[in-house]
């Protein structure tokens, strides 16, 4: 195996007895385990034993014993001799040459268990507030689009060789930089979202009732963040509904995500032309297809900024489909009326009242 091979010429190193070839074999490996890398440091320090302890001149003697019986049993093996004895002799030799790569295995395992973990990298955030959307390239090249009330923790440098991972709080849409030895995680309350490089949102806001991941391109895993730790892969233009309880003022302190209700799985659809109501918000426009007045109301208030409540609370249930793009909140509640499902009015301290 290449790693016992390893471990072979990092011995012959130690001894200096490596060939240029050799040399040429370790650096290769070296590369491929980089890890190893610290063994070798380690074995190169200058060790203090723990036990007795000798002079330079006991050591050279110690070392020049121990180097004719290496020679020793090298000319007994090259010897033909018809002595039974002989292959005893050699099987002894063999067995000792196991032993120290044994030794030497379990020496790297442990170091490199030893080793101590790697500092996470400084965390940066941006946080966008209500009416207000950002846009934002990783250190990776992946971009992120955030949409308003959200919050995304990122490391400023992604490490190398390790997964590259974000924290989302609202609604962003990615287009992940493609980078097969480091995929890429987005962790929310409700899920955790696994790619390698594709386009895809992610809506999970602390108030609402349910987590969405919405799939443009490529290929990605949801995680469910729960005791059954789900798996459920999205194909293009799909998108998964996870149902959670939405975080109060009253249950701030509670568990963040409660035991899930049925998952919902569906295809992405157009409301008009090309546009998807699932990442209209990237182009600036508020989309919505037969949705209910109370999701479209939550979306209202982090879209404009205001506060909106129902006298009327049947009213939630109502489902409404639109697009809107440069209308003021006026004009979309307005255009809503027309429908003559219900009536809406503002009061003195600017807040919205649903009737």
């Amino acid at each position: 195996m290449d790693q016992e091979r390893l471990y072979t010429l990092l011995a012959r190193e130690m001894a200096g007895e490596l060939t240029a070839e050799e040399a040429t074999t370790l650096q290769q490996l070296l590369q491929q385990y980089p890890d190893a890398s610290y063994i070798r440091e380690v074995f190169a320090q200058n060790w203090v034993p723990a036990g007795k302890q000798y002079g330079p001149s006991q050591v050279q003697q110690l070392l020049e014993k121990h180097q004719q019986r290496l020679q020793a049993a090298t000319l007994q093996e090259e010897a033909p001799e018809a002595d039974t004895a002989t292959p005893r002799k050699v099987w002894k030799l063999y067995a000792a040459i196991a032993a120290c790569l044994l030794v030497l295995v379990s020496l790297g395992a442990w170091f490199l268990h030893q080793r101590p973990a790697p500092k996470p990298a400084p965390l940066a955030q941006l946080v966008t507030a209500k009416r207000m959307r950002s846009q934002i390239l990783l250190p990776d090249g992946s971009r992120v689009w955030l949409n308003a009330g959200s919050k995304l923790d990122y490391p400023e440098q992604f490490a190398p060789h390790s997964p590259r991972e974000v924290h989302l709080e609202g609604e962003a849409f990615f287009v992940v930089a493609t980078d097969a030895e480091r995929p890429f995680r987005v962790h929310t309350k409700a899920f955790h979202v696994h790619v390698l490089g594709t386009s895809f949102n992610v809506r999970a806001y602390p108030l609402e009732d349910s987590a969405v991941a919405s799939l443009v391109q490529g290929a990605v895993e949801v995680i469910l963040n729960n005791n059954s730790k789900q798996v459920v892969a999205l194909h293009p233009n799909e998108k998964l509904t996870v149902p959670v309880h939405p975080v109060t003022a009253e249950a701030a302190t509670a568990a963040s995500i409660p035991a899930m209700a049925a998952l919902q799985k569906s295809k992405l659809t157009l409301v008009q032309d090309s546009i998807i109501p699932e990442t209209a918000w990237v182009q600036n426009k508020l989309a919505f297809k037969h949705l209910e007045l109370e999701k479209v109301v939550a979306m209202l208030e982090e879209w404009y900024g205001v506060e909106i409540d129902f006298h009327n609370n049947n009213k939630r249930k109502l489902y409404f489909t639109g697009v809107f793009e440069t209308e003021s909140l006026e004009q979309v509640l307005n255009a809503m009326e027309n429908t003559q499902s219900f009536t809406w009015e503002k009061d003195n301290t600017g807040k919205i009242w649903i009737r």
